[in-house]
């Protein structure tokens, strides 16, 4: 029969492998939760300016272009145009909007981003046309 000391020890080294996750379980995680969110915004969120000629939107992660998308509506929520936004067939994290001229006001960009994982989110983020 193990001693007393054994069965700690045994315990323990137990304990430690289940504490003590290799590091390829701990590299495998973040891309098995991969959110696509906006890095870079034209034109950039709460800015002012004329009007742009495209609204481009650059996500952290690949975004699948047949479900993501983003949308252009007056402050209100009123849709500017029914002109569907596009990926860029040179950059997977990209989507791009051309937009019909845009007299001054307060605009929003409403985004949607679904990374190939399927992990889906919603953001709006607002500009102004002088």
């Amino acid at each position: 029969m193990p001693s007393t000391r054994d069965r700690i020890a045994s315990a323990s080294s137990a304990i430690s492998v289940v504490a003590d996750p290799s590091p390829v379980t701990l590299l495998s995680v973040p891309a098995a939760w991969a959110h696509a969110h906006p890095k870079v915004m034209v034109p950039a969120a709460d800015s002012t300016g004329p009007a742009p000629a495209k609204i481009v939107v650059t996500f952290s992660e690949a975004v699948e272009p047949k479900f993501s998308s983003i949308v252009l509506t007056t402050e209100k929520g009123d849709p500017i145009s029914k002109e569907k936004s596009a990926g860029d067939p040179s950059d997977a994290k990209t989507l791009t909007l051309t937009p019909p001229p845009l007299a001054a006001g307060d605009y929003l960009v409403h985004w949607t981003s679904v990374a190939p994982d399927g992990h889906k989110m919603q953001g709006e983020y607002k500009f102004t046309v002088k």
